[in-house]
């Protein structure tokens, strides 16, 4: 990849001077530092990045673990589009390498992607060679592409999952069930569900077990004690959540600024070459392919962190649905002026110092490249 890149842009100096070969050279070189920079990325923080995939399943886990009702119908249309996602920018990546390599014209033995070696790729065996260096970096470029943006996404989406889930949570936990007459769906009568929690076993789970994690509650306790329990743990949910996302911005942040140069420098420079080749079928379909690998990247990545931040601007409303004034202590007002202050800050996917992730900044990017092209 490394070799790749320093004979497209030796390419690109050389022939400075026409606007077309530096274009067509751009797009590949954009699309290239983009991958190359990730893998470097996911090298060089690849402890961060375990530890904080760990955390993220670890946080929606602990999460179900207090069920509503609502979990399995919320990660099944997630785990559907996650899916969707994937097969979709697999075919993508897979027409894009095949565009780049196999429709794309050549003339008197050159290679499919212009680039300058030192030695002339026109005659037997270095035109097999730099085929062979073409062929390998962009098919591994794009599947490593479409493997890290998966983990990426996925995040994403459990973060969406986890909001949404809170949500819901919120809503419930005015809810009195345990309180009937009769025996609830778990068989736990009135007089059998504590008034209080005892902090010091847990919620619920008795001291004499072998370990007792900080956020290992008992969802029964939790569904027995009242509004200020379910409505403390949900709080408890929401605060890791929001270290978690802090945590993905200070890891991921960087690679996501350049993703977003990448993209934007992509749309640029194909809506220039796509002008440039009207008439000519097989670089209109490689251009074209370009622009839609470029656009379904970025505007899928917007789009999540879009949900990610609706998602946690709903939780103010959530946690004012949640029936807090039925109980007529002090605790609960508490509860609720202490949530609401920490929900009120937006919860945003960056893109470095400069972009949130939104549909915003996709249609500003969007309007920008198409002025500037």
């Amino acid at each position: 990849m490394l070799v790749f890149m320093i004979t497209l842009f030796a390419d690109i100096c050389i022939s400075f001077d026409d606007l077309s070969i530096v274009t067509d050279d751009g797009c590949v070189f954009a699309g290239i530092i983009v991958v190359f920079f990730k893998v470097i990325l996911f090298q060089t923080r690849h402890e961060k990045i375990r530890r904080l995939i760990r955390k993220t399943i670890g946080s929606c886990v602990e999460l179900c673990k207090f069920p509503i009702g609502v979990e399995n119908e919320i990660l099944d249309k997630y785990l559907l589009l996650c899916r969707i996602a994937f097969y979709g920018f697999s075919v993508l990546g897979f027409f894009l390498v095949i565009a780049l390599l196999f429709i794309v014209p050549v003339e008197n033995g050159e290679l499919p992607v212009r680039a300058q070696y030192p030695f002339d790729t026109t005659v037997y065996p270095w035109h097999g060679i730099g085929f062979f260096v073409e062929a390998c970096t962009v098919s591994i470029g794009i599947t490593a592409i479409i493997m890290m943006d998966s983990l990426l996404t996925n995040l994403c989406t459990l973060f969406i999952v986890q909001l949404e889930i809170l949500n819901a949570h919120f809503k419930s936990c005015g809810s009195n069930d345990c309180y009937d007459a009769t025996p609830n769906r778990d068989g736990i009568d009135k007089q059998d569900c504590p008034s209080t929690i005892d902090e010091n076993s847990c919620y619920g789970i008795s001291t004499t077990e072998a370990s007792c994690e900080k956020d290992n509650y008992d969802p029964d306790a939790i569904r027995c004690g009242g509004f200020a329990e379910r409505f403390g743990r949900s709080i408890r949910n929401h605060q890791r959540l929001l270290a978690i996302i802090d945590d993905f911005n200070k890891v991921f942040s960087a690679g996501m600024f350049v993703q977003m140069l990448s993209s934007t420098s992509m749309i640029c420079l194909t809506g220039f070459q796509a002008a440039l080749v009207i008439g000519q079928s097989s670089n209109t379909l490689k251009f074209a392919v370009y622009l839609m690998a470029a656009l379904s990247q970025l505007f899928y990545f917007c789009w999540l962190g879009n949900e990610v931040k609706y998602q946690s601007a709903s939780l103010t409303q959530s946690q004012w649905l949640s029936k807090w004034n039925d109980d007529i202590s002090a605790k609960p007002g508490r509860l609720l002026i202490l949530s609401i202050i920490f929900s009120r800050k937006a919860i945003n996917l960056k893109a470095g110092v400069f972009y949130a992730l939104t549909m915003e900044t996709f249609t500003a990017v969007s309007i920008s490249s198409k002025v500037h092209r």
